[in-house]
């Protein structure tokens, strides 16, 4: 059994012997290697042998694993056994396949370092963003503290040469100021409005209870301011209810009559920049209806409602109220209230209806000399010059007034003439004087 299996070892042998040179490249005896590729080869064919006889395949496979066949393997057979040769031996023998698969592995190679390149490109991308951002935000600190140092360099020269006093930036810096002048209601009307820049409405209204706390009671003007600003602040910035109670409030503390004057004021200004004036009026009309019937012995109060209705245009409404305030007023009050709305007439009204009532007034009170130069001011003014001069020559022409009140007549119309007349006019007022004055020596 033995001798069999040496005889069909050596017949292998020999057949390997010549398929080697059939091929180009053989199996070398004399490699060192030789007994490993040879014994690789033998397995290899037993490989094919068994797999023909069980699977039936073709006649190619089947000549390439017999033992007899020697010389009718052709070359699909031949790339077969060296294929099962490259597998176990780790040896190409085709050039072609290994040049191409020597490309691909560069491919490989090459790709691969390319995406090591591009990760290590954006790893560095990202890490120059990193030193750029830092970088960034380094400089952006030190500009900051740079700002600051000007800053604060700035107020230190400002305090110096007290330029700081003129223009307070800050709170530490008003209080520095109210510590020297607690009484001085413009400071105070000013740290008001820092905190209303900053929208500190709080902080506004308790400066004003501040300031009220530390001006002193004498200061009743000073203290009125502050209520003032009091008042304006809760207009625009509380409630009808905050702004009544701010007035009831500083009615308390101060002249009533002034309070309520200061409030008209503020929602006259008000309306007169108000787009919503039907609300705004009739806000007005019941603050002054309520002024006026709390202080109705007040002259004061009636001629600020009137001016208010003649800036309205509302004209019958302000005769209608001249004619309440008289049966209100008392009896001495009556020719300066009806002077004063006289003069109102020529500014805000109209020219005739105030001619009429100084008329009456001088028709009443012929002496009065002040009544008359009232009257002749506003003529020069709104009115006419021609009809100032007609009223001079008429004035003259009666001789109702001392020789004192006729000098100070004389000057007036002088004056008159030098500032809208001519020569002529001058040399006719020279004239009258001296007929006067001729007349009065005989």
């Amino acid at each position: 059994m033995h001798d069999e299996v040496e005889d069909v070892e050596m017949e292998d042998v020999r057949e390997l012997r010549d398929d080697s040179d059939d091929n180009e490249e053989s199996i070398d005896s004399d490699d060192e290697n030789f007994g490993g590729k040879l014994a690789a080869k033998m397995n290899a064919k037993s490989n094919n042998s068994d797999d023909s006889s069980d699977e039936n395949s073709d006649s190619e496979s089947s000549g390439h694993v017999s033992a007899n066949d020697d010389d009718s393997e052709d070359d699909e057979g031949e790339t077969g056994q060296q294929e099962a040769l490259d597998t176990n031996v780790g040896f190409n023998w085709d050039v072609r396949a290994l040049e191409k698969e020597q490309a691909t592995v560069d491919k490989e190679n090459v790709a691969y370092d390319s995406s090591d390149d591009s990760d290590s490109d954006s790893e560095g991308d990202d890490d120059e963003k990193d030193e750029k951002s830092k970088s960034h935000k380094s400089r952006k600190r030190q500009a900051e503290k740079r700002r600051e140092e000007q800053e604060t360099s700035r107020r230190e020269m400002a305090l110096a040469d007290g330029t700081a006093d003129e223009n307070p930036e800050t709170a530490g810096d008003f209080e520095r100021l109210l510590a020297g002048d607690p009484n001085n209601s413009e400071l105070w009307i000013r740290y008001m409005a820092f905190f209303l820049s900053l929208a500190d409405i709080p902080s506004a209204r308790k400066v004003a209870d501040k300031a009220l706390e530390r001006i002193e009671f004498r200061q009743e003007k000073e203290k009125l301011n502050i209520w003032t600003a009091l008042l304006t602040l809760e207009h625009k910035f509380g409630s009808v209810e905050t702004f009544q109670a701010a007035i009831d409030r500083a009615c308390r503390q101060n002249n009533p009559k002034q309070v309520y004057l200061r409030a008209c004021e503020i929602l006259e200004k008000e309306l007169a920049n108000s787009s919503n004036e039907s609300s705004t009026t009739s806000q007005v009309d019941n603050l002054y209806a309520t002024m006026c019937r709390k202080h109705k012995s007040k002259k004061k109060v009636w001629l600020a409602h009137m001016q208010y209705l003649l800036r309205q245009s509302r004209h019958e409404d302000a005769h209608a109220l001249m004619k309440r305030a008289l049966l209100s007023l008392a009896p001495y009050k009556h020719t300066e209230t009806m002077s004063k709305f006289a003069q109102m007439e020529f500014e805000l009204g109209s020219v005739e209806r105030g001619r009429t009532l100084f008329d009456g007034l001088i028709l009443k009170y012929p002496k009065r000399v002040d009544l008359f130069f009232v009257y002749l001011d506003k003529e020069c003014k709104f009115g006419s010059i021609d009809h100032a001069r007609t009223m001079l020559e008429k004035k003259v022409a009666e001789r109702k007034l001392s020789d004192r009140q006729m000098k100070s007549l004389f000057k007036k119309w002088y004056r008159l003439e030098e500032e809208h007349g001519t020569e002529e006019t001058q040399e006719h007022v020279k004239e009258a004087a001296r007929a006067y004055v001729g007349s009065q020596k005989q």
